[in-house]
Parts: C-alpha cells; structure tokens; sequence
C-alpha cells in the first residue's frame, strides 16, 4: 500500500491489463449486475499460467481467480444490451459464462481491453524472450542473451566462429543464464 492508501505501483506490475467493472449474475436469461464497485486484471503466474481475476475494490479482496488455458475462452461484447457496457466471459469446452459489466467512466478503451484479454489469455507471453509487447516477463531489451552468442556461433556476425571463452562463460553460468 501506499501512503495514501492507494495500490503502489510494485503491486499492479505483475497484472498484464485491469479495468474498473462489477460482476453480473445470470438469472434465467436475464443478468442483474452485482452493485459492488470491482476490478477485473490478467496476470501470468510463476507458473507460467495465465489468472482471470475480479475483486472487490471497496474491500479490495479478490473474489475470483480463474486459471485460463490457451484457446479456452473468449471475451466480448454482448450486442443485446443497449442499456450499458456488458461483457461475457464465455468457455469454448462447455456451457460456462460470466458476466461484467464496466464501470470505467469512459467507453474509449473497451475494445483495447477486450482484445488485450482475448490476446493474452489464448497467446500468453513467454516471459525471458524477447521484448513483448505487454511488458510481462520479458527481459526488455529486445533480445534473449544467448541470441549474440548463438549467432555468432552461426557466423551471421561476420565474426565467422565463437571465441572460446565466451562459451566458457556462458557454460559456467557467469553470465546468470543458467547453470550446469
């Protein structure tokens, strides 16, 4: 937390995408929003799976978190409302849907974070190669470390050879890649 109560910067780092928005329960064929003010956000755990979540912004406790494979759901727009913002989180494999609705005071950005969250959750990114563009994981300089030495070792850097210590190097871990 921060000093004046906030979320501190540190701790929203790890979400991928967040928005204000509440829950919605089905009723019949009919949904009834939740009057909660809440907060949707992605996140790619260490374990490399990708977390659907909402949580109560009045209590700040999370209420759900949802591990989402690839090509598992689909995140949109539901047409039929005419009222207000509502969007569907639906499964591919089965009946299952859920229902939110925004709460941000601007419509500007809803289509950005649908398709952010239709992009991450069914092409999470690979933290450590490469620079993505959502900033998770990725080592941020447009490179993995190995890539001047594997193409080296290819001779694409006109250097035609690796020197041998820089393999010694890398092989012993002094440059924090791995170790044997």
């Amino acid at each position: 937390m921060s000093l004046f109560g906030g979320v501190t910067s540190q701790a929203r780092s790890r979400n991928l995408v967040e928005f204000k928005a509440g829950k919605m329960t089905l009723r019949g064929t009919m949904v009834h929003p939740d009057k909660r003010k809440g907060l949707v956000y992605l996140y790619q755990g260490n374990d490399m799976l990708m977390h659907f979540c909402w949580k109560d912004r009045s209590s700040n406790t999370p209420e759900d978190d949802l591990v989402i494979f690839p090509d598992e759901i689909e995140f949109k727009k539901v047409t039929q409302n005419t009222t207000g913002r509502v969007y569907i989180l639906k499964w591919r494999s089965n009946a299952r849907k859920l229902f939110f609705w925004m709460q941000e005071p601007k419509d500007d950005k809803d289509e950005e974070w649908c398709k952010k969250i239709n992009d991450l959750l069914n092409h999470p990114p690979t933290p450590g190669f490469g620079d993505d563009s959502s900033g998770a994981g990725g080592l941020g300089s447009g490179a993995h470390p190995l890539q001047s030495l594997m193409d080296r070792m290819a001779g694409s850097s006109g250097a035609g050879g690796i020197d041998p210590n820089d393999l010694s190097n890398v092989l012993r871990g002094e440059n924090k890649i791995f170790s044997l």
